[in-house]
């Protein structure tokens, strides 16, 4: 299963986020995410005269539209602050930010919310930083790791680690892409993740400069690279 990050790839505009949500209902995919940072990183963005908070009322709205249409929408969240001015929202799932992992307000408040939660493990979150984070959650039922390697060189990808996530914390475990070659995306079937999370861009244009940029993939790709990655998968069954 494949789950779409809209991120922060939006800018803030509801216009760009709008042309995400128009490819969104017509795919053949059925859960995206935006991305809530944090209170501080939003005042830094403020000070460049950047505003990148898309509206409470954008979130409200497209929700009703989307679960006609069977979809689901998550929020990425790392920021306790930030996350409760949108925890009265109907989101159908979260994915907990790495630099968020051990962020205890944060995952009392996300547990409130008896919804699925993805853990990403990026920034070097260490076995130690997952068992603290487990064991904040406590016996939350419904819990999926992510391998979220956030490197540049191929040898440092280590598709295994799903196996070995797997293993040691008896979860359900995905991946998290932040890797700009597409193609390893195929070599996934192997490990057998639970999803896989894809940043998106709506241009390919080198003019734009996306916060998730090299990493994210064009809208007019995903349908190829899904029906590719599920024709692969069949040669595994």
């Amino acid at each position: 299963m494949f789950i779409l990050e809209a991120g922060k790839n939006h800018f803030g505009k509801v216009a760009e986020a709008n042309r995400i949500l128009k490819f969104f209902k017509s795919s053949s995919f059925t859960m995206l995410t935006f991305m809530c940072q944090s209170k501080l990183w939003y005042e830094k963005k403020l000070k460049l005269k950047k505003n990148f908070k898309l509206p409470e009322k954008f979130y409200t709205n497209i929700i009703k539209t989307l679960h006609r249409k069977n979809k689901k929408i998550g929020l990425s969240v790392c920021d306790a602050d930030t996350f409760n001015e949108l925890k009265n929202i109907n989101f159908d799932f979260y994915k907990l930010l790495s630099i968020g992992i051990n962020n205890n307000k944060l995952i009392n408040q996300l547990k409130k919310t008896n919804k699925p939660i993805y853990i990403s493990t990026g920034y070097n979150a260490s076995i130690k930083k997952i068992e603290k984070c487990l064991k904040s959650f406590e016996n939350y039922k419904k819990l999926v790791l992510l391998h979220t390697p956030m490197v540049t060189d191929y040898n440092r990808l280590n598709f295994r680690r799903i196996l070995l996530l797997r293993k040691k914390f008896k979860l359900e475990v995905g991946y998290s892409n932040h890797f700009n070659d597409v193609k390893t995306l195929y070599q996934l079937v192997t490990y057998d993740p639970k999803v896989i999370m894809l940043y998106i861009k709506t241009s390919r244009s080198n003019k734009i400069n996306y916060p998730d940029n090299k990493h994210a993939i064009n809208l007019n790709d995903l349908e190829s690279l899904k029906k590719d990655y599920e024709n692969i998968k069949k040669c595994h069954i």
